[in-house]
């Protein structure tokens, strides 16, 4: 159900100020003397919501008026001029769409639509308006008088819930009826023809076979799954694989773990393979190193030895040309000898680790072929043996139970079928009594002691003198003093009696209703008070009927319209309540709602 509330109320006219006044979502009190426009502002509210006229003076120079909703922080404006039947809607709220709407609740475009769809009702139906069950469609206007209370019914000596009209009482409390609890009234409309409930009959029934039908296919569909033994005893069977598949899931689970112990050392063996390959590389650099030295040496050291033979004789053997004497080739072949010595020694250790990281290299080959056949092993058995075996276990116990479900459904609503179809026979076989409709039957057991209480505790809060007894009548459907009429209690009362009562409903609808009202409007609520009863401290009720509208602001949106005489005092600077001084005085507060007007 949407949330909204009245925001602001407008009034147009050719070469008229543009006078508005905004509502608080809480409590807004507008209060003046008399003749300052106060209950003008109810009739205009009443009058977008649909009222066939607004009484007006032709000389206002008024004469078209405005009101914006506020619908969960979106704003909704309704426009009407005077004397016109339709209303402009002008919406940024999703589920309602600009246009023009007919006050006409009968034709299709209808502006009743729109407000039971703020209500948070969307289907146009109907709902019983007399005890024959006749039925009309419903109507937001035959709520409105409980939610808006003007001058002149608030003195009512009749319940100020029920309609003025008594033809509409039984229409008014079918209307009552949904909102707190969504009845469902088909069952008293006589259009449901003995025709129309064949209707229903054949169509449960049809409904009823199409479902058995399809649980029947789908149970032989599953008898001739291969997996499927008719035979089989399937709650024992469905143990067998459930162990079975335990088992394989717990050989699935070791094998994997040994595949990842054998993942490991093949990856632990790969790392020292990569290790030594790299140090043998290393190794045979230092080989080719050592063998270049050595053969460098050794060509020194013998051309030394020709050089130093062929010296001696002081003749080149070439061109027998006398050789120098001095020492420019003079080379100790002792040294170099010992450095080929030394390098010699040194290729032979590294050859000799060379071999064993060869042979290591050689080892760790073999190793890995191993592990990797192993792995291989592994791998195999688990996606050809393990988890095939196991997706076919997870079938076949799939396919039982399903079977089981579908057997299960099918037991149940073969078992609703019979049931159906003897309720049918019965049916058929006994003469429908013609359904009387009385709406005061289908009220909650609790609802007489639920209005009672919040009737005496708004009494206790308000400062009421105390009487022996406090009642919600059901006969009357209103407020009972001392087991009397509330008439009988003096005409001062009436007025105050009848706002009770709105606020005792206000509250229960609040708290209990499906559909909340989202506003209630009361034009002087303690109107005649002061007639009779002295011994009444009125003072002291009017303070604590104002402190209980302000300690209710949470409930629903309240506007009060009030006589200046009987306004106690209040907390204005509340962030929740909007207050409205108005006066005939220009230079002092607000001249009523018309701002270029004065009566």
């Amino acid at each position: 159900m949407s949330k909204f509330y009245i925001k602001k109320l407008t009034a147009y006219g050719e070469n008229k100020k543009e006078s508005s006044i905004e509502f608080s979502p809480y409590l807004t009190i507008i209060c003046g003397a008399s003749n300052t426009g106060k209950t003008y502002i109810f009739k205009c509210i009443k009058y977008l919501f649909g009222s066939d006229k607004l009484e007006i003076k032709v000389n206002s120079g008024y004469t078209k008026f405005s009101m914006v909703l506020c619908v969960n922080n979106n704003d909704i404006t309704f426009t009407r001029e005077i004397n016109s039947s339709d209303i402009e809607v002008i919406s940024n709220y999703k589920d309602i769409e600009n246009g023009i709407y007919s006050t006409d609740y009968e034709k299709e475009n209808n502006i009743n639509s729109i407000y039971l769809r703020l209500f948070g009702i969307y289907e146009d139906f109907k709902v019983p308006y007399n005890r024959n069950c006749e039925m009309k469609r419903y109507n937001l206007s035959m709520c409105l008088h409980m939610l808006m209370i003007n001058e002149k019914e608030i003195e009512r000596d009749l319940s100020i819930v029920l309609p003025k009209e008594t033809t509409n009482k039984t229409y008014f409390l079918s209307h009552l009826l949904y909102l707190l609890y969504e009845t469902d009234f088909s069952v008293y409309d006589p259009e449901d023809s003995e025709k129309t409930k064949r209707i229903k009959k054949a169509a449960i029934s049809k409904y009823i076979n199409d479902k058995l039908f399809a649980l029947k296919e789908r149970s032989e569909a599953l008898k001739s799954n291969p997996s499927f033994n008719p035979n089989y005893d399937i709650d024992k069977e469905l143990q067998l694989l459930t162990v079975r598949l335990n088992y394989i899931e717990t050989q699935l689970n070791e094998t994997f773990i040994n595949g990842q112990a054998l993942l490991k050392d093949i990856t632990e063996r790969n790392e020292r393979l990569n290790e030594c390959n790299i140090l043998l590389n290393r190794y045979i650099s230092l080989e080719s190193q050592f063998t270049s030295d050595i053969q460098r040496l050794t060509f020194i050291s013998e051309s030394s030895s020709i050089l130093k033979d062929e010296t001696e004789s002081n003749k080149c053997p070439h061109c027998n040309q006398t050789l120098s004497t001095n020492n420019e080739f003079d080379v100790n072949i002792d040294t170099i000898n010992a450095e080929i010595y030394r390098i010699t020694s040194q290729l032979d250790g590294l050859m000799e680790i060379k071999n064993e990281l060869l042979e290591e290299i050689d080892t760790l080959n073999d190793s890995l072929n191993e592990l990797q056949q192993k792995k291989n092993e592994v791998d195999t058995l688990i996606n050809t043996v393990l988890k095939p075996e196991k997706r076919d276990i997870e079938n076949k116990i799939n396919t039982f139970k399903e079977y089981i479900s579908v057997q299960s459904e099918l037991k149940t609503l073969e078992s609703f079928d019979r049931q159906w179809n003897d309720d049918l026979e019965d049916l058929n076989k006994k003469q429908q009594k013609k359904t009387s409709y009385n709406p005061f039957e289908l009220f909650n057991i609790g609802f007489i002691n639920d209005i009672t209480r919040e009737i005496q505790t708004i009494l206790k809060v308000c400062d009421h003198p105390r009487p022996t007894s406090a009642s919600f009548s059901m006969r009357s459907f209103d407020i009972e003093i001392n087991n009397n009429p509330k008439s009988t209690n003096g005409k001062g009362f009436t007025a105050f009696y009848n706002t009770t009562l709105v606020l005792a409903f206000r509250k229960y609808l609040y708290e209990t209703a499906r559909i909340k009202p989202p506003f209630y409007i009361i034009d002087t609520p303690l109107l005649g008070l002061d007639v009779g009863h002295t011994h009444v401290n009125k003072k002291n009720l009017t303070q604590g009927t104002y402190n209980f509208f302000v300690n209710s602001v949470n409930q629903s949106q309240l506007i009060i319209i009030e006589n200046e005489k009987d306004m106690p005092n209040i907390n204005i600077n509340n962030p929740k309540i909007k207050y409205y001084d108005c006066t005939d005085d220009e230079d002092e507060g607000r001249y009523g709602f018309l701002l270029d007007f004065k009566d």
